[in-house]
């Protein structure tokens, strides 16, 4: 059973809220983060919210002394981005990388003593099916969610045996309402691919599950006494986690730009 605080970031928008209200709605505690606390529109009653930017170190270090002892910890935050590798704006990959995964450990590396002194807490992961089959055109995003399934496989085996449990959870298309950062300069030389990938992610997200489905699976995952490494989440999804193990390489980038319809 879940006592709590649970620290969730970016607690504003998307899965994020959804998971702060449906562990408030329990009267667990709850500890949610925004970039700005005062913007947060219709803030859910019984969730504190601190501010926390992930790409500043101070800000991480204020937001962990701010909340206290926490039990569980949810990784949520976290920004996307869409672009051709040959477009891309180095700040704006660096910027992400630090937003994604870099502020991310340095969170995660934050609670981690206290959890590891009173012997147990709970570290959950949100990665992305991005990560699983990266697409073309979401290089940098890709690269730092299959870099957070690595880093949570990794620290599942350091904090094990110190009753710290360590899960990443995969979601696929969320209604989240957040959207990517688009760096599509007009003279792109892959501007039709790019125009052909934003229709059909667009169609996708239109489809998409809902993102209080994704909090309800964090939910089950963070009450699961031994829970395994990864959980996938979203309509197919599972499917798709199936499909990652057993297709070759070559199978799958076609499967995937069939996905997006780019070879037509």
């Amino acid at each position: 059973m879940i006592q709590g605080p649970v620290l969730v970031t970016g607690a504003s928008k998307g899965i994020g809220r959804a998971l702060a209200a449906a562990l408030a709605a329990r009267g667990i505690p709850v500890i949610g983060t925004s970039r700005d606390p005062k913007t947060v529109a219709d803030p859910i009653p019984g969730v504190r919210y601190l501010a926390l930017d992930q790409g500043d170190d101070a800000s991480i270090d204020a937001c962990v002394a701010a909340a206290g002892p926490v039990e569980v910890l949810v990784n949520n935050a976290g920004q996307s981005q869409i672009g051709a590798v040959e477009d891309a704006s180095m700040d704006a990959v660096e910027e992400l990388f630090r937003m994604n995964l870099l502020g991310l450990f340095r969170l995660t590396k934050a609670v981690l003593p206290g959890m590891r002194e009173r012997g147990h807490g709970t570290i959950i992961n949100i990665g992305s099916l991005t990560g699983t089959f990266p697409p073309p055109f979401q290089s940098a995003y890709a690269a730092t969610k299959l870099g957070l399934e690595a880093f949570s496989k990794a620290l599942r085996q350091e904090v094990g045996r110190r009753g710290i449990k360590v899960s990443l959870v995969i979601p696929g298309y969320i209604r989240t309402y957040i959207e990517p950062r688009m760096i599509i300069p007009e003279d792109s030389a892959y501007g039709d691919e790019l125009a052909a990938f934003r229709k059909a992610r667009d169609k996708k997200m239109a489809k998409s599950s809902p993102a209080e489905a994704a909090a309800a699976k964090i939910i089950k995952v963070m009450e699961k006494k031994n829970p395994g490494p990864v959980y996938y989440t979203g309509r197919l999804v599972p499917a798709m986690g199936f499909l990652k193990r057993i297709l070759p390489e070559r199978t799958a980038q076609k499967m995937i730009r069939g996905f997006y319809h780019l070879d037509r």
